[in-house]
């Protein structure tokens, strides 16, 4: 049977020979794992999880030609990160994930309690259909609540939905703390005419440890 690190290493060489049918199948079982460990509340099984799958981001964004696949990796690896911090549940977690649209409106219900979904769908830029089955969700998850007000509706965030943006919000930072600063390739006795081409050099290839 197949381990995590061979799923990986299938995954990073299928890039490099841009091999995208394997591609495809190394990332549904690298994902098949991550749900896995996720809905099981597995701590162990996703800290491996996380750790395999670390650099696979910017390896996906440089090798594979598919929209933005590093994007799948990102979120998988913040989802491991509130996850293992936070020990909410997933549903909970994904709901308030920065880069979704209910996450979006989490925030905007946080900075305005009361808001009404008319505001929330002007600030998110999203159809009012839209918003309103993103609110569904989040209600459905217990993350907020609505008020009835003569012929509008409120929203607030709940005590849950609270917690869960507090604890968001610390895993965030402290994974922030720990990119490094873009380094400022200059080279001053270059020749000038080719300075731009050395300033940017190539992303090389990750072999796998």
């Amino acid at each position: 049977m197949y381990t995590l690190a061979e799923y990986r290493d299938n995954y990073r060489q299928a890039l490099k020979n841009k091999d995208f049918a394997t591609v495809h199948r190394e990332k549904v079982r690298l994902t098949t794992a991550a749900a896995t460990a996720l809905l099981t509340q597995d701590a162990e099984a996703m800290q491996a999880i996380r750790a395999c799958c670390a650099d696979l981001s910017g390896l996906a964004d440089y090798y594979d030609e598919s929209g933005k696949p590093g994007d799948r990796w990102r979120t998988l690896g913040e989802l491991m990160t509130l996850a293992l911090a936070s020990g909410k549940p997933l549903e909970q977690l994904r709901l308030v994930l920065p880069s979704t649209v209910s996450g979006l409106a989490m925030k905007h219900i946080k900075q305005q309690p009361g808001i009404t979904p008319t505001e929330l769908a002007r600030r998110c830029e999203k159809e009012p259909s839209h918003i309103a089955n993103e609110l569904k969700k989040l209600e459905d998850a217990g993350l907020i609540y609505r008020l009835k007000r003569g012929k509008t509706r409120e929203v607030y965030l709940s005590i849950l939905g609270k917690e869960t943006l507090d604890n968001i919000a610390p895993v965030k930072v402290a994974e922030s703390a720990k990119t490094e600063p873009k380094k400022n390739w200059h080279f001053p006795y270059a020749d000038k005419s080719r300075e731009e081409i050395l300033g940017k050099p190539s992303l090389p290839f990750v072999q796998c440890a």
